[in-house]
């Protein structure tokens, strides 16, 4: 990531059960006197302005340094220089503090005095002793700390790092920078082809944390059903916040639930808003995959403003995504079953097998995200600060082909030759913080935040084939709504003691109150009507096709509340020492009470190395969505020998008698056990080396079970109230896992006089292991006759094999990136490890090779104001392995495995960028 990514930890931890809550820093108010303090207001008769002019330039190098930025702190006067390093600002007569800066060469400030009416010299000489740079985080502590000064591995991803990865969505963004982050576009999986399943250190989406300025984030009101990574879960859509809005992104690897609460035990991912003011960002994108599809535009504007001693910044953008196809062609039959009759059938028609194919890849997207981010000093110490974002999201993903031999599917006289059906959700999301801080003997910081989520199901061209000719072709499905309203209060005392050289008391609350809704569909979307195929006559299947609507007894409205306080202390026992513990305590409405803790240290060995551990309790409470969602569904699973088949499959919600009837008991809170220890280097100024290992031991892991059959007449007798179903599963506290890892980091900085040369290198090596399955007694003593087949039902090999080996267990990147003048070049090659897919059916397992795609960034700065790019994500059009068993391939259609993700299928995406910077 480059010199301005912190290369995890260059000083140690020793690490503790730490409490600290983040709050942003915030700066003392500034003394009269501060030369950095901004100048009172002048009346119309004050002294004209005078101006600061002067050169920047590198001395070790013998050269000016254009482009260089040029700023009077504290006001919004901006400029940068040009082809000779020459600079010229107007500036208000008194004491003034100017910044210059280059990226890849320390900054420098110097103060000058300034004459109304007169020119005033100032001249930079910036050195090439690089160090990589150290960041003030939100995330992890109270206390303000650099990354490097954490107790715990924390990574930091750059606006600038961002700009350079050519992705246009926040998600994929940190899937190209951060080894230990994993997302992938999913396909033919209804709602997850539109919000990604992620994985930090190996874990699922639902046991790693989202912030925004330190603020939790709302989850998706989507649960992922389907056979993907992440099934089961529900995770925070990061694709929901503007990629222009983001100034960096903290990355804390390691269990912080002690901190933040529920949620947090792979770790927690802070987002940090933009507050620039000023400068006007214009920033535009378009790109096209090697297939020539999958087409992409995306337009920014991010624009601040000074409002009194505060400010406003707001961003505003727009995404237009077009949708790929990697199907392969059909090969199996089309009107009927007999291979003979099917090929007379097509013959007469003119057609093949190959024009039936479906379309398989990532779905289509038009996004419009708006976002702000506020702060006003209203009294001395006392600062009034807001942020949110709204976004709008329209997408478009097909199912499975049903074909004219699919009677219990099809309507003939409507599709005569069968149709694709078409998911088109709308995606909205907005939330929003206010808030306030105090700074003094105690810092508080006091807030409320809201956020909501909806995901609307509307489908087209598709029947209910119960309803025969009187069916409709579109369909209003129904919708999932969650929302979550979070107050805190935050306190902070600094204490003074000659016991230890520096020492806080943080102390806090969190009120949580979750709202979860499913709200039914137009009635013929999930009706059972009367049309019935075959002889003898068997009732075609109700609701409409690839998803069936939300019924009315599906509606819920639910919700729940929690209340949790923590305590700790923060310190610096000596300038080499560092140790953190503390505690907390959550009631929650709906299942009970929980008690954690954390420790964390570092402690500085010698110059540049240090040592750092943690060990912490956690835990994470059953989602709403996993409490509370029902449904029927259409899912197409391999029968026994591996061949996929529609099955309408029931999920009964946590409280249902369908739910107790079938042994399985009330949800708990999974609980987690956290152990980290590392060493962090640096024998140079720009040169930082960490290792990280890692444990995480989850206990009642919640998973969404494999699917209970009607083939047992025990299912089949329970089942036999629902029309059409054949099929059931339900949320369990299913297993334990353990998680073992190993982080490794790695940057340097080289500047020359031909040039500065920044070299990256980062790596996570990550297993996930599933130590016991928890077979419930109720469960146990409801199918005794067959325990084998019971733990097939419960939690089989399929399962199984999503937890531990769908996502690879080794990702890594190796970048260098050079800067000259107004050239700069990135590139990267991105390793990820191999998967395994492994079915119900042992015969259909496959392994998918590990592989290198190489990335490649190219910038120009053509002014001051206008800089020029181009690039390609995957520039060799690198692609997974293809499936090799003919079963795994759906006679032909699946090229690539959809069951695990390694890294995507659109292969290769070249772009085109064009930036903007108004002063």
């Amino acid at each position: 990531m480059g010199a301005a990514r912190w290369a995890v930890g260059t000083v140690g931890a020793v690490t503790m059960f730490a409490l600290a809550r983040p709050v942003r820093a915030q700066p003392e108010p500034a003394p009269a006197d501060d030369p950095s303090a901004e100048p009172a207001r002048a009346s119309p008769r004050a002294a004209t302005m005078g101006t600061i002019t002067g050169t920047v330039e590198a001395p070790e190098l013998d050269a000016p340094l254009a482009g260089a930025t040029v700023t009077i702190v504290g006001s919004k006067a901006v400029t940068t220089t040009d082809d000779e390093g020459r600079y010229e600002l107007s500036a208000p007569p008194g004491v003034r503090t100017v910044r210059a800066t280059v990226p890849g060469f320390r900054p420098e400030e110097r103060i000058v005095n300034v004459i109304g009416g007169a020119a005033a010299p100032l001249d930079f000489a910036l050195s090439t002793q690089l160090q990589l740079n150290e960041t003030i985080v939100v995330v992890g502590a109270r206390i303000p700390r650099t990354n490097v000064e954490a107790t715990v591995p924390i990574d930091v991803v750059s606006r600038d790092d961002i700009a350079r990865s050519g992705r246009t969505q926040t998600s994929r963004v940190l899937h190209s920078l951060a080894p230990s982050y994993l997302s992938t576009p999913q396909t033919i999986a209804d709602g997850s082809d539109h919000i990604d399943p992620a994985s930090l250190r190996g874990l699922g989406p639902d046991q790693v944390l989202i912030l925004v300025n330190g603020k939790r984030r709302h989850r998706s009101a989507l649960l992922h059903v389907n056979s993907t990574f992440g099934r089961g879960t529900v995770g925070t859509d990061l694709n929901a916040i503007a990629v222009g809005s983001i100034e960096r992104i903290e990355i804390l690897r390691d269990g912080a639930a002690t901190q933040y609460g529920s949620d947090a035990i792979a770790g927690v991912i802070n987002i940090v808003t933009r507050d620039t003011t000023a400068v006007v960002d214009v920033s535009s994108q378009a790109g096209i995959t090697a297939s020539r599809d999958g087409a992409q535009l995306k337009t920014s504007v991010n624009y601040g403003f000074k409002l009194g001693q505060g400010f406003v910044n707001v961003t505003g953008e727009f995404l237009q995504r077009e949708a790929t196809d990697r199907a392969g062609a059909y090969t199996g039959t089309v009107y009927s079953d007999d291979p003979v009759l099917d090929a007379q059938l097509l013959d007469a028609r003119g057609r093949s097998s190959s024009d039936f194919a479906m379309k398989i890849g990532e779905a289509a997207s038009t996004a419009g995200i708006g976002a702000y981010n506020l702060e006003v000093p209203v009294a001395p110490a006392v600062v009034l600060y807001s942020f949110g974002d709204l976004s709008h999201r329209r997408g478009r993903a097909t199912g499975f082909y049903r074909l004219p031999k699919d009677e219990a599917q099809n309507v003939p006289q409507l599709f005569p030759t069968g149709f694709l059906p078409v998911i088109r959700p709308t995606l909205d999301d907005s939330a929003v913080t206010v808030g306030m801080r105090r700074r003094g003997a105690w810092n508080v910081d006091a807030s409320l935040t809201h956020g909501t989520s909806s995901f609307r199901f509307d489908i087209e061209n598709s029947v209910n084939a119960s309803l025969g000719t009187s069916s409709p072709t579109t369909f209003a499905a129904g919708s999932v709504r969650a929302s979550g309203t979070v107050a805190n209060f935050d306190l902070l005392h600094k204490l003074s003691t000659r016991l230890v050289r520096a020492a806080a008391i943080v102390l806090g609350s969190e009120l949580r109150v979750e709202r979860y809704q499913i709200v039914a569909g137009d009635e013929p979307s999930y009706a059972l009507g009367e049309s019935t195929y075959g002889n003898p006559p068997q009732p075609k299947l109700p609701g409409a096709q690839v998803f069936p609507g939300f019924q009315p007894n599906n509606e819920i409205d639910r919700t729940r509340d929690n209340i949790g306080v923590y305590g700790g202390v923060e310190s610096s026992i000596t300038r080499r020492i560092a140790l953190d513990a503390g505690g907390r305590f959550e009631n929650y409405s709906d299942f009970g009470q929980s008690w954690i803790g954390k420790v964390a240290g570092r402690a500085t060995l010698a110059p540049g190395l240090a040592l750092r551990s943690a060990a912490s309790t956690g835990f994470r409470a059953p989602s709403l969505q996993q409490l509370w969602f029902s449904n029927v569904s259409t899912l197409f699973l391999p029968d026994s020998t591996g061949v996929l088949q529609p099955a309408q499959v029931l999920t009964s919600n946590n409280a249902s008698p369908v739910t107790r009837a079938f042994g399985i008991p009330q949800l708990r809170e999974e609980r987690s056990t956290n152990l980290s220890g590392g060493v962090a280097y640096r024998p140079l100024d720009n040169l930082s080396l960490s290792l990280d290992g890692y444990v995480i031991r989850l206990r009642d892991r919640i998973v969404l079970t494999s699917q209970f059959t009607s083939d047992n007449p025990i299912v089949a007798d329970i089942l036999s109230p629902f029309a059409g179903v054949s099929q059931a599963q339900f949320f369990a506290n299913a297993v334990n896992t353990d998680t073992k890892g190993l982080d490794v980091v790695a940057d340097y900085a080289l500047a020359t006089s031909a040039g500065t040369l920044t070299l990256s290198l980062l790596a996570n090596f990550s297993k996930t292991e599933v130590t016991r399955v928890n077979l419930p007694r109720s469960l146990r003593q409801r199918f005794s006759e067959d325990p084998a087949q019971l733990r097939t039902f419960f939690f089989g090999r399929a399962a199984q094999n999503q937890l531990e080996d769908a996502v690879p267990r080794q990702k890594g990147f190796v970048s260098a990136r050079y800067e000259w003048a107004r050239l700069s070049v990135l590139t990267r090659a991105s390793y990820f490890g191999k998967v395994r897919y492994r079915s119900d059916t042992p015969g259909t397992d496959e392994t998918f090779g590990g592989k290198v795609l190489f990335d490649l960034d190219v910038g120009w700065q053509v002014t001051n104001s206008v800089s020029l790019g181009i690039g390609a994500d995957n520039l060799l059009n690198t692609f997974p392995d293809r499936q090799a068993k003919v079963a795994n391939t759906s006679f032909g259609r699946f090229v690539y495995n959809r069951n695990v993700s390694q890294f995507g299928t659109s292969g290769g995406f070249y772009y085109g960028k064009l930036q903007l910077t108004l002063f």
